[in-house]
């Protein structure tokens, strides 16, 4: 397992980063990079014309922001900082802004390549379009990204996020952890229960809710210390060019490490090239463009306004220095100016990203069974999602991150292929709805 852990450790590194990179630089190029030169249009047809109406982008760009917030964006952030220094927010955004193309080419393929089940209701994900590539080849694709996918829905989903949520739960209030689990399985089958239309009304009022209260809480903690602001973007930008040095508990990074921390946080924050996200997109009724600028908006909010207030929010309080990492990082720059509330705020944080991860990811989970089986078995199957819940509060969490991050290459290679092997039919389609950029 060590040898193992080491091999994906490096192939799932720089290489696998310049790969995603690549990829992004590619179709940003084939856009005319219209994330930099488009914004206001990307903004009138995406939040602008649906954003203050309860209609279905509205619902959809919720239930996509609730699987895809989760405690990574907090936390991973942290790491990012703890492992690269201030440098790697840096390099994250640069991977966030290319990799807005890559998020709108898998969005806009699966739109266009949906379908609508017995009910009149559209599903798809970028099993349906990587399935198009003709040959062996697409078979092969197809067949490696759905065990993959799944895989990680239940590990990361079901596994690590549950396991974050029970943690968090202990930690601070001292819950016995079997009422945990049985509490998780509870809400979740009720929940599940109602099907996708409830797991979307859920998030509708979850997330928006979540996220105001961590940026607003955030926000205080970077007012107050309003006089960092200037030498955090000066450190942020200063290390990304040259090794950040030993600063109080921190042990320094090098060029590379800031590249190669920021490179991943910014891949993995957004999920741009893993197609996981198209599967809540692809129940949308919007034509295939349009919803894939509604996907750049999701990268743009998760990479730079809740990674960059988590950023801020450790370089203003200096947190980055005393040597810690991931949430304790986070909770001493909360703590620097709430005190003792702070850990009821991580905590409230932590639980409310890490469970609305864990109800988004069930349309990934649905979708992945609606390719694989017959509609009549999926009133038992999607039963099996509550497995983990009851295994995950019990669970020593290594061995199911191991097995996640794994996955997270075998989902990316197959999609990214596939959508180079795809551009040509991405290309049909952003010519015939370009007009609306205009």
């Amino acid at each position: 397992m060590e040898k193992l852990i080491e091999i994906f450790d490096f192939i799932w590194g720089i290489p696998l980063t310049i790969f995603v990179v690549l990829a992004g630089i590619y179709f940003s190029k084939n856009i005319h990079f219209i994330q930099i030169t488009k914004i206001k249009s990307i903004i009138n047809n995406t939040i602008k014309k649906n954003g203050r109406t309860k209609n279905d982008s509205y619902k959809t760009i919720l239930s996509v922001l609730g699987g895809t917030v989760g405690a990574g964006n907090v936390a991973g952030i942290a790491t990012a900082i703890a492992m690269g220094g201030p440098g790697a927010i840096f390099w994250m955004w640069i991977i966030s802004l290319f990799s807005m193309a890559t998020k709108m080419v898998e969005v806009s393929l699966a739109v266009k390549n949906h379908k609508k089940d017995s009910q009149g209701n559209y599903y798809g994900g970028s099993m349906f379009y990587i399935k198009k590539v003709k040959g062996l080849t697409g078979r092969i694709l197809s067949v490696v990204y759905i065990v993959a996918l799944l895989l990680y829905v239940l590990c990361d989903a079901g596994f690590v996020q549950v396991n974050t949520v029970s943690t968090s739960l202990i930690e601070i209030f001292n819950i016995p952890i079997f009422l945990i689990g049985l509490f998780l399985v509870f809400i979740s089958f009720l929940i599940i229960k109602g099907g996708l239309k409830r797991i979307s009304n859920v998030l509708v009022k979850m997330v928006p809710s979540m996220c105001i209260f961590y940026l607003v809480a955030s926000l205080i903690v970077i007012l107050i210390n309003l006089k960092n602001i200037p030498m955090a973007f000066l450190q942020i930008i200063k290390y990304s060019i040259s090794p950040a040095p030993i600063i109080g508990g921190f042990a320094g990074a090098t060029v590379v490490q800031a590249i190669s921390k920021g490179a991943a946080r910014g891949i993995f924050a957004n999920e741009a090239g893993t197609g996981t996200s198209t599967t809540v997109h692809a129940t949308s009724t919007n034509t295939p463009i349009v919803q894939g600028l509604w996907g750049m908006v999701e990268v743009a909010f998760v990479s730079f306004i809740v990674c960059s207030v988590t950023a801020l929010l450790i370089m203003t309080t200096n947190s980055w220095t005393t040597g810690l990492s991931g949430a304790p990082m986070i909770l001493n720059s909360f703590e620097s100016v709430y005190g003792v509330l702070g850990k009821y705020i991580l905590c409230f944080v932590i639980v409310s990203f890490a469970y609305s991860t864990y109800i988004g990811f069930y349309y990934e989970f649905i979708t992945c069974l609606k390719y694989l089986f017959k509609e009549k078995y999926l009133g038992l199957l999607k039963w099996i999602y509550l497995i983990p819940v009851i295994i995950a509060v019990f669970l020593p969490i290594e061995i199911i991150w191991t097995l996640a991050d794994i996955s997270v290459g075998f989902i990316l290679i197959p999609n990214i292929v596939a959508l180079f092997l795809l551009r040509k039919e991405f290309k049909k389609i952003f010519l015939k709805e370009k007009n609306i950029l205009n």
